[in-house]
């Protein structure tokens, strides 16, 4: 019987050095390892990272060497350099080294993300202020999504008064409440986590300051722009449980309010549970070191682009309350339509999409591909 595990391994001593975090959330220019390990959580390839290739067991599957310093492996399947230029050619290059591999199949999948509802900013911020999104809107969305697939919402459980008291947003805006908890029980939306305010932790000083309704750097809350150094870890595990307390979830996702972050939020959201944090990419925290993926965007969701799903990764479609307030009812409706029209198959929610990359446990045995274990979603096939 010849058995080849599915999987690969990434041999690069410089990226094992490097803890703080792997690849990069703009997913610019990476070195061939960075660029390796976000091509391939990006695709859901099971992976290891090691410094070499003599640490015991040895390494099965596919060895990839990013910088071409191995002087033998032992293995006789090694792949040297950069990925390929596309995600769907890392698959084919990796199946024709492996025989097959197994990965979630995210094909034409928009990752819907909603940002700010529960948030003080529409009141305080002049030139964010909006009205509250009215049923109607609310219903609309949840009537889109029926059939289509589910949103993350991106909630704040903490509303700052104008005297800089923090009360239950629940209380302040129990309509907004109401429709968040409907969409819930439709099963078409999950609570994720946007902050605990969305504004700088210390609102007593914001509610006495001259600027407070003009400077939007008093609404951002994890690294607020006021200031200098980065919250340390602690800090930000505090606003983050707090969230975690109000909303009574663990959450699965963190988006940074005005995507003020730092490497010790990734360190925090990493310590309370969370398994994803979203920027211009998508960090997987659950993972040795917190890793960028490379080749998932988060355009807007009024900026569909079929050039997006010529291959074979998600991509994150976000917008604001905001959108829903100004924009009226039937909004959110016509964008989903045109990213439908531009190659979009379905939605998925960021817990659903951290269910899709957990890992998978499979080998080629005797030529036949066999599934020891994998998430409880659609899965891919790819042979040479």
């Amino acid at each position: 019987m010849t058995s080849t595990e599915l999987r690969v391994t990434v041999v690069d001593a410089d990226l094992v050095a490097s803890t703080g975090m792997w690849g990069d959330c703009t997913d610019s220019w990476q070195p061939p390892g960075a660029a390796w390990v976000g091509r391939l959580s990006a695709l859901g390839v099971p992976y290891d990272v090691r410094a070499d290739v003599t640490t015991m067991p040895p390494p099965s599957g596919l060895v990839i060497d990013p910088t071409g310093r191995l002087a033998e492996a032992c293995t006789d399947r090694v792949l040297v350099g950069e990925p390929p230029a596309t995600a769907e050619e890392t698959l084919r290059v990796i199946a024709e080294h492996l025989g097959a591999i197994v990965v979630p199949d995210l094909r034409g999948v928009l990752v819907l993300r909603l940002d700010d509802p529960g948030a003080a900013v529409k009141e305080h911020l002049r030139s964010w202020a909006h009205p509250a999104v009215g049923p109607d809107g609310w219903d609309a969305l949840w009537a889109a999504l029926d059939g289509f697939g589910r949103v993350s919402v991106f909630c704040c459980p903490g509303y700052v008064l104008d005297d800089g008291t923090v009360v239950d947003s629940r209380r302040q805006l129990p309509d907004e409440w109401a429709a968040l908890d409907a969409g819930m029980a439709r099963g078409v939306a999950d609570l994720e986590c946007h902050g605990f305010t969305h504004m700088h932790p210390d609102t007593v000083a914001w509610a006495g300051a001259d600027d407070r309704k003009t400077d939007e750097s008093w609404f951002r809350e994890l690294w607020p722009p006021r200031s200098a150094a980065e919250p340390d870890v602690d800090t930000q595990v505090e606003r983050l449980s707090k969230w975690q307390a109000a909303v009574g979830s663990a959450g699965t996702t963190v988006v940074a309010p005005g995507e003020r972050w730092g490497l010790n939020t990734l360190a925090a959201a990493e310590r309370c549970g969370f398994r994803l944090l979203n920027s211009w990419g998508i960090c997987f925290l659950d993972r040795d070191v917190p890793t960028w993926s490379s080749g998932i965007g988060s355009p807007y969701l009024d900026e569909p682009d079929p050039g997006l799903f010529s291959d074979c990764l998600p991509q994150v479609g976000y917008w604001h309350d905001r959108d829903m307030a100004v924009h009226g009812p039937a909004w959110v409706t016509e964008q989903l339509d045109r990213w439908r029209d531009s190659g979009v198959r379905r939605a998925m929610s960021f817990a659903d999409l951290a269910v899709a990359y957990e890992p998978i446990d499979a080998a080629l045995v005797d030529g036949e591909v066999v599934i020891r274990s994998a998430p409880d979603v659609p899965l891919r096939v790819v042979r040479p």
